[in-house]
């Protein structure tokens, strides 16, 4: 098992692929799984150049893309670097996807992780039996190229589908090229114990995003704020510890938002259960336990802008979480 860094965390810094490696490095990590924020570029030569970078410095390299799904936002930046690397866009989502697999295949990473939609995707009204089988569709298709290609790809529990929900969704597709992008902390948003439902997933764990976040109280009920790793509530050592037993090797990549307000779960509210599935009553209680002893907060921060002064915070909170980890999860990081 390997501590390294999830690039999302550095997406105010300016950091290109490149200086992206050369971070982790100076923090002494491990590797850097990339999101698509720090990429300008998915041509030949440009990926050879961070591959071959990652190569020197002795780091490990896993790539992901953004959604699935055409329509999504978090499709769009993926479609463009393809288009102009020359790639045909004017295809099937599955092409798509195997695609951005091919992209990963030169720049030497073993998996491709991917999110179908996100925190607010259910929130907004849609149908999520309807996205499941469309999920199942593409996946099934990609993973028979995956598996060609030897790579896996790793669907992240992005606070869409429930984690039961991605369980059904993985014995639907049915390959071994499936897995999952197991982040720590958004398994908080199922509302049932984050350790239960790492235990769901962890046989097929591919990698991580490492993170947690603070249970805090409010007047609707719940929210879940981020946080350096050692100031949240959710037990990511007990996580830690059952993934390292189903995939020694597994990589635990930092995650940092400081960012971005803290996520509301108005469960004090009729309309929240009219759209989310009611949890457990002893992973419910879990989070009742962690915020009711605290006053509720009349109202929640808002989002910081992006740039140099969300940098200055974000970075102090990674600088701060690789410290942590070194020391608690020392018994699980190879030398």
């Amino acid at each position: 098992m390997k501590l390294g860094l999830e690039s999302f965390s550095t997406r105010n810094s300016g950091l290109d692929p490149l200086g992206v490696l050369d971070f982790a490095a100076e923090l002494g990590l491990g590797g850097v799984l990339f999101e698509l924020s720090p990429f300008r570029s998915f041509r030949d030569d440009d990926l050879k150049q961070i591959r071959r970078a990652a190569e020197e410095k002795g780091l490990y390299l896993e790539f992901g893309m953004g959604s699935i799904l055409h329509w999504h936002p978090m499709a769009e930046k993926g479609r463009q670097l393809l288009a102009e690397a020359g790639y045909n866009t004017n295809v099937s989502e599955a092409q798509i996807l195997i695609h951005h697999l091919h992209v990963a295949k030169k720049l030497g990473s073993p998996i491709l992780r991917c999110v179908v939609g996100n925190f607010l995707t259910r929130d907004e009204g849609h149908d999520m039996t309807l996205l499941a089988d469309q999920a199942v569709a593409i996946l099934r298709e990609a993973c028979r190229a995956a598996e060609d290609l030897g790579i896996r790809i790793a669907v992240e529990t992005h606070a869409d589908f429930t984690v039961r929900e991605h369980a059904s969704i993985l014995a639907r597709v049915n390959s071994p090229a499936y897995g999952f992008t197991v982040d720590c902390a958004n398994l908080a948003f199922d509302l049932d114990n984050p350790l239960r439902l790492a235990e769901i997933v962890a046989p097929r764990a591919w990698t991580t995003h490492y993170k947690n976040y603070r249970i805090i109280r409010t007047r609707d009920g719940l929210a879940l704020e981020n946080c350096a790793l050692d100031e949240g509530e959710i037990d990511i050592v007990a996580i830690a510890e059952l993934l390292a037993k189903h995939n020694p090797n597994i990589n635990l990549n930092i995650e940092i938002h400081e960012q971005y307000a803290p996520f509301r779960m108005d469960v004090l509210r009729p309309a929240f259960w009219a759209k989310h599935p009611s949890p457990p009553g002893d992973g419910f209680a879990w989070y009742m336990e962690k915020a009711w002893n605290k006053a509720p907060l009349e109202s929640l921060r808002s989002d910081l802008p992006d740039g140099a002064k969300t940098w200055e915070i974000e970075s102090r909170q990674i600088r701060q979480s690789v410290c942590w980890a070194k020391k608690a999860l020392h018994h699980l990081l190879a030398e």
